[in-house]
Parts: structure tokens; sequence; C-alpha cells
């Protein structure tokens, strides 16, 4: 029992502030869609439609009963782990390797590890979401492929879920692209052909693709081609530094490993496609190419779960131990295994510690300068940044007053020095891009005339002719933000921030 009702006493602990800021800030796009402002048009993220449709629903929910769009958003998580883990405990009885006593035992509280334990400070980030979304896909094609049928109610609502997961970022289809065409080896075509789940995956994918260019047309049309140009670059380390970046290199060497041992000497097909699931799930985190922890953590979770798979297999295939004798060794083996995950995952990461930290951080403090200076809780961030503006701004009920959410664009425009004669370009040989960011942000500035400026002095972007970017600089050179700025005084300097306010009429 304990080894379920910790991860539930854990859970608790994320519904206390502060939400992870990238979560943050997908549920204020959400927020202003769900709210009146047209997506991609008034409000304009490079994140695809489909991923500000799921996060509507905690807002909706916020809308109709007690409690603020971060707390439902939370819940909502909460209760999709629990469906996913109820679900994959049931998936697992179908798959014939995994009827023995230990296996059976030990992978259902390696999940719930996983979906609960492991995220941390990712928890809720869309590669979290996918990897609880996806567990019960990826069960039910370890069942695949030792030849179980999969009945067609379960098979839709698996495919269709999954499908909604691996779609909100284009990435993720390298998971069951992956996985399908190692069952399309193994099972052949026929089997293939009349199976709900990957036909679901696809319709999904490919419904979201026609709503990008119908429903969505301004993001199809005008910000895909302007994140191609401007964000790919941004934090851009390449797949070969991605490949041997410090989480992503020694997960593929742990699949390697257990996958070797798994297939060897367990000689089981769930194990390989646990390993065909992890390398599909690391494919995707090289093709982002940022880096960035978070996007190890599916291809982490295949590599913990399959050693998990590996001592269980191993166990029950050389030393059968059976589940009426044997309860004491199959607890005791299970909650060794467990505590050591949980005593690694403690070490690496301490748990909760930026909500333990959170009213004395810079997003706490920001928080309180903007409760005494801002009445309308309004304002204007000039900042490459996400964190702390978000999600102080969730829990303030604030507003930024611009369209775009952070310099993005800028960033990478100006992502190189060498083709750069002069540290801006001057606004009549900008490109189109540069041109429409450049005016849009001051027309914001100037229409909606925010409480506050914010102006983050670390741009971001690289020194140029020996000089650091100023986004204030910059933007001055606008004649309509020049003029709206004459309406603001020097607040105070906080951190890495100089913060103008509106002065009184």
């Amino acid at each position: 029992m304990p080894l379920f009702a910790l991860p539930v006493l854990w859970l608790a602990g994320y519904f206390f502030p502060p939400i992870n800021h990238d979560v943050a800030a997908i549920l204020d796009v959400s927020a202003r869609w769900v709210g009146g402002e047209k997506l991609y048009v008034e409000i304009i993220d490079e994140n695809l439609p489909l991923t500000f449709v799921v996060h509507a629903l905690p807002v909706l929910t916020a809308k109709w009963l007690p409690g603020g769009a971060a707390f439902w958003f939370t819940a909502w998580v909460v209760a999709g782990i629990f469906a996913s883990f109820v679900a994959c405990r049931r998936l697992v009885r179908l798959v014939p390797s995994a009827d023995h006593a230990l296996t059976e035992a030990l992978l259902p509280p390696v999940l719930l590890f996983l979906f609960s334990v492991l995220p941390n400070e990712h928890f809720g980030q869309r590669e979290h979401i996918m990897f609880v979304a996806c567990a019960p896909y990826l069960v039910a094609s370890m069942a695949r492929a030792e030849g179980i049928a999969i009945g067609r109610g379960a098979a839709l609502a698996i495919g269709l879920v999954a499908g909604v997961a691996f779609a909100l970022k284009p990435h993720y289809l390298a998971i069951p692209a992956a996985v399908e065409f190692y069952l399309l080896s193994r099972r052949g075509w026929r089997a293939t052909f009349f199976d709900l789940i990957p036909w679901s995956i696809g319709l999904v994918a490919i419904a979201h693709l026609v709503a990008m260019y119908t429903v969505f047309a301004d993001f199809g049309l005008v910000v895909m081609p302007l994140a191609v140009e401007a964000y790919a670059p941004i934090g851009d380390a390449g797949w070969r530094n991605v490949l041997g970046s410090d989480v992503l290199a020694p997960t593929l060497v742990a699949l390697a490993i257990f996958g070797v041992i798994a297939i060897v000497f367990t000689k089981t097909m769930s194990a390989r496609v646990l390993v065909v699931f992890g390398v599909g799930a690391a494919l995707s985190a090289v093709a982002q190419a940022k880096g960035w922890p978070y996007h190890v953590l599916p291809a982490l979770s295949a590599a913990i779960l399959l050693a998990a798979l590996t001592v269980s297999q191993t166990v029950d295939r050389y030393l059968p131990i059976s589940r009426t004798g044997h309860h004491l060794p199959v607890a005791v083996i299970s909650a060794t295994l467990m505590v050591l995950l949980y005593f690694q995952a403690a070490l690496y990461t301490p748990p909760f510690y930026k909500q333990r930290q959170f009213a004395d951080s810079i997003g706490g403090r920001l928080q309180h300068i903007i409760e005494q200076n801002a009445p309308h809780r309004t304002f204007l961030a000039l900042s490459p940044g996400i964190y702390p503006l978000w999600p102080m701004i969730n829990y303030l009920d604030g507003r930024m007053t611009m369209r775009f959410l952070t310099m993005w664009v800028l960033q990478g425009v100006y992502a190189t020095c060498d083709d750069f004669p002069a540290l801006y370009n001057p606004p009549d040989t900008m490109g189109e891009s540069e041109k429409y960011f450049f005016d849009a942000v001051s027309d914001d500035f100037a229409r909606e005339h925010p409480d506050l400026l914010i102006v983050d002095r670390i741009a971001g972007i690289p020194r140029c002719q020996g000089k650091e970017f100023d986004y204030l600089e910059y933007f001055l050179q606008n004649r309509t933000f020049a003029d709206a700025f004459e309406g603001y005084e020097h607040l105070m300097d906080f951190d890495r921030y100089r913060i103008y306010r509106r002065k009184k009429s």
C-alpha cells in the first residue's frame, strides 16, 4: 500500500504554487483565447493549436467552478494520471509475458512513480502529459506484440487519447512511427491494417494538420512561417549536442544495456516494444534540437520502465515465484526497487524546492512589486524569458498587454552577429518578420497603456559590435513606442529588470 499511497501524497504537493512556467504561459494564452482574444492574431504563440485546445479545459473549468486555472490544470492532470494508471494496470494483465508474480506486482507502482514523482519541476509539461496519455498505448503495444488483440472500443479509446497526446508536438510522432513500424515487421500487414489503434492516431494527426490551415489558418499561414524563421534558431543545440547531453546520453546508454539484457536473457517481446518506444522518444528529443531536460522525460521514463521489466522478468523466468505462496519476496523486491527510485529522484532534484522557496524567489518578490504598483495588474515586459513572469501572472490574475509573450522573434532574428553591421537593424531595412514584431509591440504598448513597463537587462541575444542588446533602446526607434514611453517614469531596478511606472495624470 505505501507504494501507491506515497505517489498520491506526492501529487498533493503539485497543488501548491508555483506551477511550471511553460505550463503557466500556455494557460495564460488559453485564458486570453477563451476570454475573447483571437488566437494567433491578438495573442500569438508558436505552440500548435491543439495545445491551447487541451489547456482550455482547465480554463473553462475555472469559469464554472471555484478555483483558478492553475489549480484546475493540476487537478485535470492528476485525474488523467489516475485514469491512465487504472487503464495501464488492466492492460498489463493482458500482456502474456507479464503474467507472473513479480512483473505484475512491480510495473504498476513504477508507472505511478513515472507519472507522479519523476516529473517534479516539469510536472504538466507537454512531454509529461504526452507520456501519461500514451502509457496505455505503450502497454497495449506490448500486448499487441505478443499476439493479443485489443477490443475495438478499448483500441479506439487508446488510439484517440494517444493521438491527441502525440499531436501536441510534431516531434512526438516519431514514437508511434517507431512502435508501429516494429509491430508491422512482427505481425505483418493484415494485423496492422485491421488494428484501430494506429488508424486512430493517424486520424487525429491528420485532423489537427487540416485544422492548422482551416480553423486556425492564422497559425499555418502566418505564425508557423514566423516560428520556422525566428523560433527555430533559439536554443538550437544541434542534434550532436543533444545526443551528447547530460540526460539523453546516459538514457540512451541505459536503454541499450537494459535492452540487450532484456532481449537476450528474458526473450520477451514486451521488452523490445519498450526499447523501440524509448528510441522513438529519444528521436523526438533530438528532433527538437533544444537540449532542454524535459524533452528527454519520455525516453527516461521508458528506460526506467525497461529496467523494472528486465529485473522482474529475469526473476520470474529463472527464479519462478508463485502468487499464492510468496507474497513476502514479491513485496520486498518491489519495495526495494521503488525505494531506490524515490531515493535517486530526491537526490537528483530536491522535491518541491520551488514550492518551498516561492515566497522568497524572484517570482514571489516581483509579484509583490506588481501588486503594490500596478493597480490594474497590467504590464508589458520586454524580456526573452517566460520565468518568472509566468506563473506570476497566473497567480496575480494579471495581464500582459502585448500579443507576444516574449521577445522570441528578436532572439531569432539576432541569433548571430556576423551578418549585422550595426547593433540594431534600421527600421527601413528590417525584414518582414522583424518589422511586423517591431510595429506590433509598439502598437500594443501605445494602445493598452499598461501600469508598468518591465525591461529585462539580459536580452538573451549575443553581444554585437562589443555592445549588449538593449530592448528599450531598440523599441525607442519606433515613434509610436517612443511617444507612449514619454508617459512613464523610472520606478526601480529589481534583480535583472528595469521597471517603469505610468505617470499619474
